[in-house]
């Protein structure tokens, strides 16, 4: 270890980089846009695609306007009706924007250009079901939330939102609390939550109705799993939630009731809600602290248990210490449940970070295994060092952190230097290329140009000839998900550009369609600690 840091000080006194232990700052929604292919040159014939259903024809185009970008269209299609003629959709293949050429300057080498029949009809959209659920269950399901403040809520529902939203499953949290501050405003007095403040009582009864009747508009509009977050702490509020839910013909209402008896727990859920809580913004710590604790005081006066078996519910105890269930069935409710066994409230970093530079990325081929380049190495070594630096300033011991690699050769020998367990998973394996295995884009388009078109069109549900999609990424992760849920203690995981994308996409709770555009840089650790209300995210440069 010691020969190990010394080689990372040296590299590091060449790099004009960030120096290790340095964050950047952390990625955003205009870094996610990589920079737009070269514009073309007038008159230089430009490579481009057109796109018919599931037909894909390449052509070159020299001309200067779309009539004679229609031409060149119709010498690949004779058969369509040239009346029939629409605007072209194109597709920016790094950015995802979507819109009707009406320029031939737009166009750049490898665009797909798609020809559209006819509008999709918007119902049918609609009833269009996530791709991770494959079962024949399509009941609508309400997940309510029930307990006391600093009981993990509020995580615990935005961590299901993210699971299943993940999954493809259309799934959204309505938050009483976010209601009550954007509409009366969030620094309320502890008195205001009061059962005997007649006035509170009214104004938070009527939040409740709002987010209610919110979620249920959301639900007939495409939702397939609402997240009701509110205390609940009653029967009566909870049979109002019910009895609403059981006239839209909702009878999937499933109550999730947060115990907590762990005084540790609570008090580390007190800090975070003072530090992290929009209703505590720029308020004195200690006195957002008194205050706090006065309003669980409150709910504790009129707090009752669920204690009717007829409902049905989970009851987490000390957050996934001990789960009871009861009438619970069906496939999503069962993996809800699996997955809150995994839950734990620890606060802890989680770094990813792709494999060193590869032989193969030194002259832009995808797949293979690969070994590393020097420059690749010399990123090995400086993140040892940097490991190093992050457990001594933690002051974690070294056996309390895991690494995590896949099973390639480049992301192994980029964890060789570091002196820590490890585990080596085909799930954090980069994604298959399939018969494009060992090729270049440019090889592909020039080879296999309806594929590469596909790819550029739809890159969530793209498979490779032989290989895998997006999609199969996101399953076959699940696992390695759940794990990752479950450990208690910092980890460096080690793997590749697509499984990073699909992993940092769920820790961050976005929607599938934004995987495959997330930026994942080379020698570069993006370090995430989730919290309640978010995660923190900072970005090191280390090369």
């Amino acid at each position: 270890l010691h020969q190990t840091v010394t080689r990372a000080r040296d590299l590091m006194s060449y790099s004009s980089a960030n120096p290790v232990g340095q964050a950047t700052p952390p990625m955003t929604a205009v870094s996610m846009i990589a920079p737009a292919p070269k514009s073309r040159v007038q008159g230089e014939p430009v490579m481009i695609f057109f796109k018919v259903k599931d037909r894909v024809k390449k052509a070159f185009f020299s001309g200067s306007s779309l009539d004679d970008l229609n031409k060149l269209f119709l010498e690949k299609f004779p058969e369509f009706p040239k009346d029939s003629l629409r605007p072209y959709n194109i597709i920016h293949r790094e950015s995802k924007i979507q819109y009707e050429l009406d320029d031939t300057d737009d166009l750049y080498p490898t665009c797909v250009l798609e020809m559209k029949r006819s509008e999709p009809d918007e119902g049918m959209i609609r009833k269009r079901g996530g791709t991770g659920y494959t079962g024949i269950e399509r009941d609508k399901i309400v997940l309510v939330m029930v307990g006391l403040p600093a009981r993990g809520k509020t995580y615990v529902a935005r961590k299901i939102a993210r699971f299943l939203t993940w999954l493809g499953i259309p799934t959204r949290v309505f938050n009483v609390g976010e209601y009550r501050r954007n509409r009366l405003g969030a620094q309320q007095p502890h008195d205001f939550f009061d059962p005997g403040n007649t006035d509170g009582q009214k104004a938070r009864l009527h939040m409740a109705v709002a987010a209610l009747d919110d979620m249920i508009s959301w639900m007939f509009k495409g939702g397939r799993v609402s997240i009701y977050d509110a205390t609940n702490s009653t029967h009566e509020r909870r049979q109002l939630v019910l009895s609403r839910c059981s006239r839209e013909g909702i009878s999937k209402v499933i109550f999730i009731e947060s115990l907590c008896d762990s005084a540790e727990i609570i008090e580390a859920n007190i800090r975070e809600t003072k530090l992290r809580s929009p209703d505590y913004e720029k308020m004195d710590p200690e006195a957002a602290v008194r205050d706090f604790r006065e309003r669980i005081k409150h709910y504790e006066k009129a707090y009752e248990t669920i204690d009717d078996d007829r409902l049905q519910y989970i009851k987490l105890l000390d957050v996934g210490k001990k789960v009871i269930m009861n009438n619970i069935t069906g496939y999503l409710p069962g993996r809800v449940v699996f997955f809150l066994m995994n839950l734990h409230l620890s606060s802890r970093p989680i770094w990813l970070t792709r494999h060193g530079e590869s032989q193969f990325n030194a002259v832009e081929r995808i797949g293979g295994d690969p070994d590393l380049t020097q420059a690749g190495d010399n990123y090995a070594h400086l993140l040892a060092a940097w490991i190093a630096e992050q457990t001594r300033e933690m002051g974690t011991a070294g056996n309390e952190v895991t690494v995590w690699t896949s099973t390639l050769k480049r992301a192994i020998r980029t964890a060789q230097y570091i002196p820590l367990p490890k585990l080596h998973l085909r799930g954090l394996d980069e994604i298959d290329a399939g018969v494009c295995d060992g090729l270049t884009y440019q090889e592909i388009a020039e080879r296999m140009p309806e594929e590469f078109a596909a790819r550029a069109s739809d890159k969530l549900s793209y498979r490779y000839p032989r290989g895998e999609s997006y999609e199969d990424i996101i399953q076959r992760l699940e696992p390695v998900m759940l794990e990752l849920e479950r450990t208690r203690h910092p980890i460096l995981i080690v793997s590749h550009q697509a499984p990073l994308r699909c992993l940092y996409g769920y820790l961050m709770g976005l929607d599938q369609e934004e995987c495959p555009f997330i930026p994942m840089p080379l020698h570069t650790v993006i370090s995430i600690t989730p919290k309640t209300y978010g995660c923190e995210v900072k970005s090191y440069k280390l090369l």
